[in-house]
């Protein structure tokens, strides 16, 4: 039967006992207090302890613990994947231009093949297709990596690329997918998925880094050994935790097709491209700066700034409970991105850039946090999983292009005018989620009047 939302219920939940009285509950954990006049107040001093309580009361959740932890064991080959592929191919031939085509040829292949394999795990259950799709990437992997060493046609080693790319299971979607199903129709899912986007900027704070060390203190493919690696224990671990992953649904439910194909998820796809867009300007534009300015070992730090000030922002929105939908916030969150970004290509140094890259970067969480949520608001259950691959993919194309059209601003025009990519992706994300505003109000609501399945 059908759950109607009832006056002051937020779009994209469903009411029943437990919602209604989690938001007092939360309340009154998080050290609000109410005055004489009936209205909430937060007591002093009390702001760490509460972002504190609201990833703690998460993280209580039976199972969660185990499937955050398998979940980042199994992400961080996402941020060594495709920089152990540069330095492999690199290694052996010495060209940047093939080393960068095999690197976006897996990418492209994980971003566009990706949603199919989603589909299925949907459909069949994490524990059934998982380990098929990881060992398969695994084998591809692993057959790349022999080729490149043996001096194989580049044919082929393209096509093992394109094989474990597609093959590839996005281990983010699958634990975003648990988070939906253990919180189904709690407000708190926001939390979880900021949790989730601090994760990702752990795993690309941390991913980067050791696989370059490995192969420069050991060799090029045992750096990509150490991500086959990484892969199989993070997706078995987390295929072998059956009692916190979504229901199988077997056949696709009625009109689902319809709701994870809708144009309220085709903006929240597009406006994942344009985030991609700006992570692919950000990393060619900020290491071309760094090397024209003769700071090329700062390189590091100004990567990991941007992804601090992410991480920072995160926690903080993660922990808060907006009154607001989701579908407002997003194009407010939106234009914080653009306005941050509109100094990039004017700043003068360094020590400029690396605090602009900073701010730059505290306005980023909240974007990916919001259309996040919005997907969870937007799709059935059922398809969740295949709908948060799209998103995924939708940052891969981006990213993509992102970084091609920088790298040819770098090359023709000088370093900092490879960030106008970044700023014009900015502003066309804020125009277009103000532009799909409404619409979105509105689909958020009509998803969360239909049934859903628990």
């Amino acid at each position: 039967m059908p759950i109607l939302p009832q006056s002051g219920d937020r779009p994209g939940t469903r009411r029943d006992d437990t919602a209604v009285l989690a938001p007092t509950r939360q309340a009154r954990n998080r050290g609000r207090t109410e005055d004489r006049s009936g209205s909430p107040r937060r007591t002093q001093g009390n702001t760490l302890l509460c972002v504190a309580n609201s990833y703690r009361q998460i993280l209580a959740v039976p199972g969660s613990a185990s499937f955050v932890m398998a979940g980042f064991v199994g992400r961080l080959p996402i941020s060594m994947v495709s920089l152990g592929i540069v330095l492999l191919v690199v290694a052996r031939t010495g060209s940047y231009a093939l080393a960068g085509f095999m690197s976006a040829a897996y990418a492209l292949a994980a971003a566009f093949l990706g949603p199919f394999g989603a589909r299925f795990i949907d459909r069949h259950g994490q524990h059934r297709i998982v380990p098929v799709l990881a060992i398969s990437q695994i084998v591809f992997l692993l057959a790349f990596v022999a080729a490149s060493s043996l001096g194989l046609p580049v044919v082929l080693q393209f096509l093992l690329l394109v094989l474990s790319g597609g093959t590839s299971p996005n281990v983010g979607s699958l634990v975003r997918a648990r988070w939906a199903y253990a919180l189904r129709g709690d407000i708190s899912v926001r939390t979880a998925f900021a949790l989730e986007a601090i994760v990702d900027e752990i795993v690309f704070i941390a991913g980067p880094p050791l696989v370059t060390v490995v192969a420069l203190q050991i060799s090029e493919p045992a750096a990509l050994a150490l991500c086959a690696v990484l892969i199989a224990i993070g997706t078995i671990w987390l295929a072998l935790l059956r009692s916190s992953q979504p229901h199988p649904t077997g056949k696709l439910p009625i009109g689902s097709a319809g709701r994870v194909l809708s144009a309220g998820m085709a903006a929240v796809v597009a406006t994942m491209a344009l985030m991609g867009a700006i992570f692919g300007c950000f990393e060619v534009t900020t290491v071309a700066y760094a090397q024209e300015a003769d700071a090329a070992d700062l390189t590091g730090w100004l990567l990991a700034l941007y992804a601090t000030g992410s991480l920072l922002s995160g926690v903080v929105v993660g922990a808060v409970q907006f009154s607001r939908p989701t579908a407002v916030q997003l194009p407010v969150f939106a234009t914080a991105l653009a306005v941050v970004a509109l100094p990039l290509p004017f700043v003068p140094n360094t020590g400029v850039l690396a605090l602009t890259i900073f701010i730059a970067g505290m306005a980023v969480s909240p974007v990916l946090i919001s259309c996040a949520t919005l997907v969870e608001e937007l799709v059935p259950t059922a398809r969740l999983t295949e709908a948060m691959t799209l998103t995924i993919s939708g940052i891969a194309v981006g990213l993509a292009l992102g970084s091609t059209l920088s790298g040819f601003l770098v090359d023709t025009a000088g370093a900092k005018h490879g960030y106008w990519v970044m700023t014009l992706s900015s502003l066309l994300a804020a125009a277009l989620t103000w532009l799909v505003r409404g619409p979105l109000i509105r689909a958020t609501f009509r998803a969360g009047s239909s049934e859903r399945p628990v």
